[in-house]
């Protein structure tokens, strides 16, 4: 009996090792991910000196006064005001209408070639439809204004978001809009009441994801947006760079306020984000 005891201890030794490796590698993993964060948050506490001077040290006084410099005085908060409306505005309705096509897509037969069609665009690069983009809006007088800016989100998410969408709709059992109809719905009821609250893992997806692209934009809001009054956030912190000199204090400062709101949402929504993932591909 003692010999039994002392052969499961050993057993459960030598299975607990590689487990304790498993931990060990994911520690440093998230130690490496983690840590530019954590060093543009402590940067954006210190003064320039200490920060060229003990880069990796703790500040010797805590400068919170580089987020007000950064948020009044280098216009944080009024790009940080446009990005969250072109996010916002954009990512309602890419899921308005990514939603809607992958409806179409997974629940009419004439209309399967369309997922071919919106597949597509996620091999197209952004820079080979750059110039194109501009001269048209240029010529529709768009450019240089936030509705022009909206609708190029809107245009370049909206083929992923199709894409994931319409994988995560197939495993919604079509005997739901078999019920729906008999009951007399239509199938705009049908979508609205019935499918899109049951896709609200695939939305979930689908809105993290483009919301953090949306908020990162900068590609096409350096072409888009010469107007200082709509330029976005990540067009702000480019710009407290200077051509000689530059506060990297306050530019941090910068980077923690455009960081932080995307960090916190997706912690909010990352078991939703996973769901729908998963779910689109084992069952899609």
């Amino acid at each position: 009996m003692e010999m039994r005891m002392i052969f499961k201890e050993q057993k459960r030794a030598v299975i607990s090792v590689p487990t304790a490796a498993k931990y060990v590698v994911l520690s440093a993993f998230a130690v490496l991910a983690l840590y530019p964060f954590i060093w543009v948050l402590i940067s954006s506490l210190k003064t320039d000196p200490e920060i060229f001077g003990s880069p990796f040290s703790l500040p010797s006084v805590y400068q919170y006064g580089n987020f007000y410099t950064a948020w009044v005085v280098a216009k944080i908060g009024d790009y940080f005001g446009n990005s969250v409306f072109y996010t916002v505005v954009s990512v309602f309705f890419i899921l308005l209408l990514s939603s809607m096509v992958s409806y179409v897509i997974t629940r009419v037969e004439q209309f399967r070639f369309l997922q071919r069609y919106f597949t597509l665009g996620i091999m197209i690069p952004v820079h080979a439809v750059l110039i194109p983009t501009f001269v048209l809006l240029k010529t529709l007088g768009m450019y240089n204004t936030r509705i022009g800016f909206i609708c190029i989100l809107i245009a370049s998410h909206l083929s992923l978001s199709v894409f994931i969408l319409s994988g995560y709709m197939k495993s919604v059992p079509k005997e739901l809009d078999e019920a729906a109809l008999i009951d007399g719905c239509s199938f705009a009821k049908t979508f609205f009441i019935i499918i899109l609250p049951i896709s609200k893992p695939g939305l979930a997806t689908v809105g993290t994801l483009t919301l953090l692209n949306c908020w990162n934009e900068y590609l096409y809001a350096y072409i888009m947006l010469a107007n200082a009054a709509i330029k976005t956030i990540t067009q702000g912190i480019f710009s407290m760079q200077g051509q000689y000199v530059t506060n990297y204090a306050y530019m941090c400062a910068g980077l923690v306020i455009a960081i932080v709101p995307v960090m916190l949402f997706y912690v909010i929504f990352q078991e939703q984000v996973m769901e729908g993932i998963t779910a689109g591909a084992i069952k899609g």
